[in-house]
Formats: structure tokens, sequence, C-alpha cells
């Protein structure tokens, strides 16, 4: 009867032993899912980032601030300079933009944007404009396209 006891403590080690490793394989998995929530949430910061840049060009040429439009079209390489803005400081959340020019677009008359009736041509203008943003260390970053017409 002596001998049993020494086989129930060697069981015991062993289920105690499969347990910790059962609790060990879920903390991994914890912490992976944690690390995945948070390159989540990071990428998306710096995807809207990215759009508030975007944005920001587009209120300074609903404000008639042509100035980063006109110097796409003035550059030889059809790009604006890069403009850089600082979106959340405290979180390390900065951005840029810069407009690339496309070309001229010309309505015909007859159409709903012809403006001065006695010409039979109205000029616009393309440009595609880009927005860039990145969350500080963290190595989240994206890219936005928005193309527009300005006449």
């Amino acid at each position: 009867m002596s001998r049993e006891r020494g086989a129930t403590l060697i069981v015991s080690l062993i289920v105690l032993l499969v347990l910790t490793l059962i609790g060990v394989a879920g903390m991994n998995t914890s912490v992976m899912q944690e690390r995945m929530a948070v390159n989540s949430q990071n990428s998306n910061r710096a995807f809207q980032a990215a759009e508030s840049t975007v944005r920001s060009l587009m209120d300074d040429v609903y404000a008639n601030d042509l100035t980063v439009l006109r110097q796409s079209m003035q550059n030889s390489s059809g790009k604006s300079d890069r403009t850089n803005i600082t979106i959340d400081p405290g979180n390390g959340v900065s951005g840029s933009y810069q407009a690339r020019y496309l070309g001229e677009v010309i309505i015909t008359s007859g159409s709903s944007m012809d403006a001065n009736e006695s010409s039979n041509q109205l000029k616009g203008f393309r440009y595609e404009l880009e927005g860039e943003a990145s969350v500080a260390n963290t190595g989240a970053s994206a890219r936005v396209f928005k193309g527009i017409e300005y006449y």
C-alpha cells in the first residue's frame, strides 16, 4: 500500500504540468490578440489621419486658396510640393498632402456646366489629391487619393 502514494504524487504533478501548459498557451493567445487589435487600431488611425490631410487641402480649395493647385500646374513634374501637417501631436500622428495636375477638361456647349452662354467651351482642370499619414513608433501608415475637377 505504501507504493501507491508515490504514484498519486506523479499523476498529480503531470496533471499540474498539463494545466500550466494550457494556461501559458491561453496567455500567449490573448497577448497575440491584443497586439492584433492594437495594430488594427493604429492602421485605422493612420487611415483617418490621411483622410484628414486630404480634407484639409479640400478646405483650402473651397476657401479659394488655390496655391497648391497652381503650384502643381507650374512644376514640370506636375506635382506640388508636399505640405506637412501635424494632426495629433500628443499621439504622434502626422501627415502631409500634395496635388498632382492631370490636365484640362473641356466641356462643350449644351452641358449643364456651360456657364457662359456666348462661349462654346468651358475649361476645367483635373487634379489628383494625395494624403499620407503615419503614427509614430508603430509602423502604421496610410495613403489616400482623391480626384477632383476644378472649373
